[in-house]
């Protein structure tokens, strides 16, 4: 009888060694002994392929014994099970530096970055980055490989105002005294729509923490109620990055072209520069400057020199969802190139964001903008300035089904007010998309 008990306490105890090894290689891992937690927790791995902390352990362990290789496994099987456990993905990157997949592991931690993360996730995430840096530098990887990814994005909606005119059916004109109707692109027009969007870009490390980067983006829409109007616009750019510790530096050149059912309506070609700097594992900080030369080739009288000034400030906050908020302002003057002062403007505003994370899948996000604008000259027909006061409100949600596609439904809310009656409107857009990232 007594054996039958011992023999009863004995399986006990080792059931529960195997149901729950973690505890010990933790303390292994605390106590130096890698190679060790490594070893327990590899001979309990067959009966907890499925278990995140396990697997994630084991990663651990074997990258801190001198086997990233078979560290890569262990945290993939992690990732597998949840996309967007970020601090798998971290050290999945750091397996990958000390395998010298540099660029991949490049790749990995700037997707991390870039998502709501907690703020040792982000901390975690930057010095790794750092010695990414120093491991290029080490092995002068210099001219290696380029980096590209691209996305493709199919979205439906709807649209209160997709001409941005006046919401209201007539205007009066002071100079007149007289109300004139409005009709067809004159005043708001609404409709449904369907759009397709897509990009492509990549960068080259051709020198210490230097990086050449540049993209081509691609928006086109169509709305049922009016087949002519028909907007497409193009983006493509380019730049120099330089890093050099927690200092950001780029500088580059972009081209932006809008067409209107066919019509060449605007261009921009510009020039840019912008630093940004990580201050803390949660706060980061930048500022930027801009010069673009803006054309309207339909309407030549309008063409401006835009010259802006900004800054911005990132914080990552503690507690659960993992949120982040962000804060951006400008200020800019938007200079007329012909004799019409009334063309020319300055303006200023600020951006207020944040998004907060409901699940390891689902994200809240939203926005509010505003921004106003001062015009030179006085309208000879509505006797006034022009002033103008825009607020943009934007919220959704997005859904991460996995590494490569996302959907999202959002709403947006834009309201111009305006001393100048033609230019008063309201404007609202429901959209949804799909993204399938490259």
């Amino acid at each position: 009888m007594k054996q039958k008990i011992l023999a009863t306490i004995q399986a006990a105890v080792s059931a529960l060694a195997i149901a729950a090894p973690t505890d010990d290689a933790k303390k292994l891992l605390t106590s130096g002994n890698a190679a060790g937690a490594a070893a327990l927790l590899e001979s309990t791995l067959p009966q907890h392929l499925a278990d995140v902390e396990h697997n994630y352990l084991l990663g651990i362990a074997l990258l801190d014994s001198g086997k990233p290789g078979t560290a890569v496994f262990a945290f993939e099987r992690v990732l597998a099970i949840e996309p967007g456990n970020a601090m798998a993905r971290a050290e999945l990157a750091r397996a990958m530096i000390a395998l010298m997949e540099y660029e991949a592991a490049r790749a990995e931690l700037l997707q991390v970055r870039s998502g709501p993360i907690p703020a040792d996730v982000a901390a975690r995430v930057d010095s790794l980055l750092q010695e990414l840096e120093r491991a290029i530098s080490a092995k002068a990887v210099l001219g290696g490989a380029a980096v590209f990814s691209g996305y493709l994005e199919a979205e439906i909606g709807y649209d209160s105002n997709f001409n941005t005119a006046v919401n209201a059916n007539s205007v009066l004109i002071p100079l007149f005294g007289v109300a004139f109707p409005l009709v067809g692109p004159g005043r708001s027009q609404s409709s449904s729509l369907v759009g397709v969007n897509g990009g492509f870009s990549g960068q080259k490390r051709i020198g210490d923490g230097v990086d050449i980067y540049g993209g081509i983006d691609g928006r086109a829409r169509y709305y049922p109620r009016n087949g002519d109007f028909a907007p497409v616009a193009l983006s493509v750019g380019g730049g120099v990055r330089l890093t050099r510790g927690g200092d950001q530096y780029s500088v580059g050149i972009s081209q932006f072209t809008y067409y209107i059912g066919g019509a060449h309506n605007d261009d921009q070609l510009g020039v840019y520069g912008q630093w940004q700097r990580q201050l803390d594992r949660s706060n980061t900080v930048g500022a930027f400057a801009q010069y673009a030369r803006v054309n309207h080739p339909i309407i030549p009288a309008l063409n401006t020199n835009l010259y802006l000034l900004g800054g911005m400030w990132a914080r990552a906050l503690d507690g659960n969802g993992a949120p982040h908020i962000s804060l951006t302002g400008w200020l800019a003057d938007d200079r007329e190139r012909g004799a019409d002062p009334t063309v020319g403007r300055s303006f200023f505003g600020a951006k207020l964001a944040g998004d907060y994370t409901l699940q390891a899948r689902w994200k809240l996000f939203g926005s509010l903008t505003a921004q106003a604008s001062r015009y030179g000259g006085q309208s000879v027909f509505f006797g006034v300035k022009r002033k103008d006061e825009r607020y943009d409100l934007n919220i959704g949600a997005a859904y991460q089904a996995d590494k490569l596609w996302t959907y999202t439904a959002q709403l947006t809310h834009t309201r111009n007010q305006s001393t100048v009656a033609i230019n008063d409107f309201s404007r609202d857009l429901l959209l949804l998309t799909a993204r399938r990232n490259y």
